[in-house]
């Protein structure tokens, strides 16, 4: 089982490779905007390091928002385009999953809240049992905080997500985003069918 991932939808940009369950290599850095010429040379000297081509590509993991709209695209266009060519399938991820995943690798919470900027006074935010993945107003989420004042917060950027309240910083982890693919092979899609996660309502959702 040989997968490569792909992470480019908050500020960093990253890649990984996993062959038999065990990471070869990965690379993550701010390339700012020149994601879309760096990612495809970093994807390609971690393939050549760790021995593999494109046609024995199984499985490419994705980062498929929520996000920074332009990141979304870059490793959307370049997720599918490698599918198409060499036969691999897409593991989408969410954003709001990877966050609380590589969180729970060093600590743990029973009730993690993940915000990441939206803008306008928005954010995107998910809690697994407790609150649903979406698009929620500043008002919305302090009030969810007032109602669940043992739930942790966490965002990979705290300060850009202008919540008054104890936020921790959670850097997204391309390691993190291999391991789940793997333990979600199931959720593998052909790259035509791959949605992009979003959560954008015109007016946002209360």
């Amino acid at each position: 089982m040989n997968i490569l991932a792909v992470d480019c939808c908050l500020k960093l940009t990253g890649a990984a490779v996993m062959t038999g369950g065990k990471i070869c290599g990965c690379v993550q850095e701010d390339f700012g905007r020149k994601q879309t010429s760096e990612l495809p040379k970093i994807c390609e000297r971690l393939m050549n390091d760790a021995g593999l081509t494109w046609p024995g590509l199984d499985y490419i993991a994705l980062t498929n928002g929520p996000g920074y709209f332009t990141g979304i695209r870059v490793g959307a266009a370049y997720a599918g385009g490698i599918a198409y060519a060499s036969g691999a399938k897409i593991i989408p991820v969410s954003t709001l999953e990877l966050l609380p995943y590589t969180f729970r690798k060093s600590q743990t919470s029973a009730k993690i809240l993940t915000v990441i900027y939206a803008g306008h006074g928005f954010v995107y935010a998910s809690c697994e049992g407790f609150l649903n993945a979406g698009e929620y107003s500043h008002e919305s989420i302090r009030s969810w905080l007032c109602e669940n004042p043992d739930a942790v917060t966490i965002s990979d950027d705290p300060e850009r997500t202008a919540l008054d309240a104890e936020i921790l910083r959670v850097k997204p982890d391309v390691i993190s985003l291999c391991e789940i693919a793997r333990d979600n092979m199931s959720m593998a899609v052909n790259p035509e069918s791959l949605k992009i996660c979003y959560y954008r309502a015109p007016q946002g959702v209360n």
